[in-house]
C-alpha cells in the first residue's frame, strides 16, 4: 500500500516539475520581433506578385508577364547589391595577421617578387632591397602602398600587387549546446548558420530561437546580438554575418534542465524508499 502510494506521489511531483520547467522556458523565449512580422508580410506580398495573382487586395488587376519579368530583375539586382560587396571586398579589407600567407608580386620584375610569405608572429616581414615591412593589422592595399614607394629608389614605376593566400589569424568562438563548440577559422566571409555548420550545428538540447552573436566593439565592450535560427531556417528571417573575433552562444532547451533534474529526483525518491 505504502509503495503504491509513493509511487503516485512520486509521478505526481515529477509532472509537476515537468510542467513547470517547460512553462518556464516557453516564457523566457523571445516574442516575435516587428522586424520578422513585417519581413513575413513583405515576403507574402511578393509570393504573390512574383505568381501573377491580384496585387492589391481590391482585385483590381493582375500583373503582366512583362511587369512580373521586371519585378524579378529588380529583385535580382537588389540581392546581387546587397551581397556582392561582403564577398568582392572582404579581402581588401581584412586586416592581416600571424599566420596569414599572402603574395607579392611585382610585375616584369621576378627577381623581387615573393610567394606563399608566411606572416609571422612578430607581424614584420623581410623583402629584398627594401628590408623590414610591417605586415600585422594592416589590409593589402595599404602593404602595396609601403612597398611600391620603398621599391621606387630602385624600380621605375613599379606595380605591387598583394594577395592573400590563406587566412588564419581570422576566428570565431563557437559555446554551447552544439555539436562540436571550439575555435574555428573564418577562411572567407560567413554568415551564421554556415559558422554554426562548422561547429556541427545544434545537438538536442540546444535552443535554437535564443542564439546570441557577442561582438567586440572598439570601445573594449562586447555587444550581444540576438538571433532566432529557427525563423531562419524557416525563411522568415535574414542570416546575418560573422565578424572576426564573434562568440556564438547556444543555449539549452527545457529537456536538457530536465535531464538533469530527474536522475536527482529519482535518487531522492530511491533513498526515501529505503528508509
Amino acid at each position: 500500500m505504502r509503495t503504491r502510494k509513493f509511487r503516485l506521489q512520486f509521478c505526481l511531483v515529477a509532472a509537476a516539475l515537468i510542467f513547470g520547467l517547460a512553462t518556464i522556458d516557453l516564457m523566457a523565449q523571445p516574442p516575435k520581433s516587428e522586424p520578422e512580422k513585417a519581413s513575413t508580410t513583405g515576403k507574402t506580398t511578393r509570393e504573390r506578385t512574383s505568381t501573377g495573382k491580384k496585387v492589391n487586395g481590391s482585385g483590381d488587376r493582375t500583373i503582366t508577364d512583362e511587369e512580373r519579368e521586371t519585378l524579378r530583375r529588380e529583385d535580382s539586382s537588389e540581392g546581387d547589391a546587397a551581397f556582392l560587396p561582403f564577398i568582392n571586398n572582404f579581402f581588401f579589407t581584412t586586416r592581416l595577421g600571424p599566420e596569414d600567407v599572402i603574395n607579392v608580386d611585382v610585375f616584369d620584375q621576378p627577381i623581387y617578387s615573393r610567394g606563399n610569405i608566411v606572416v609571422p608572429p612578430s607581424g614584420k616581414i623581410n623583402y629584398p632591397l627594401i628590408g623590414g615591412v610591417l605586415i600585422v593589422g594592416r589590409t593589402p592595399d595599404e602593404i602595396e602602398k609601403e612597398i611600391t614607394e620603398k621599391l621606387e629608389e630602385y624600380i621605375i614605376d613599379p606595380k605591387v600587387t598583394v594577395q592573400i593566400v590563406q587566412v588564419h589569424s581570422l576566428k570565431y568562438t563557437v559555446v554551447g549546446d552544439v555539436t562540436a563548440p571550439g575555435v574555428y577559422e573564418m577562411g572567407r566571409r560567413m554568415t551564421l548558420t554556415e559558422g554554426l555548420a562548422k561547429s556541427g550545428y545544434f545537438n538536442k538540447y540546444a535552443r535554437g530561437s535564443d542564439v546570441s552573436v557577442l561582438r567586440m566593439q572598439p570601445d573594449g565592450n562586447p555587444m550581444q546580438i540576438k538571433v532566432n535560427l529557427e525563423s531562419i531556417q524557416k525563411g522568415k528571417a535574414k542570416d546575418i554575418f560573422l565578424a572576426p573575433g564573434d562568440t556564438v552562444f547556444v543555449p539549452s532547451n527545457v529537456w536538457k534542465r530536465i535531464d538533469q533534474v530527474f536522475p536527482l529526483v529519482t535518487m531522492l525518491a530511491w533513498i526515501w524508499t529505503i528508509k
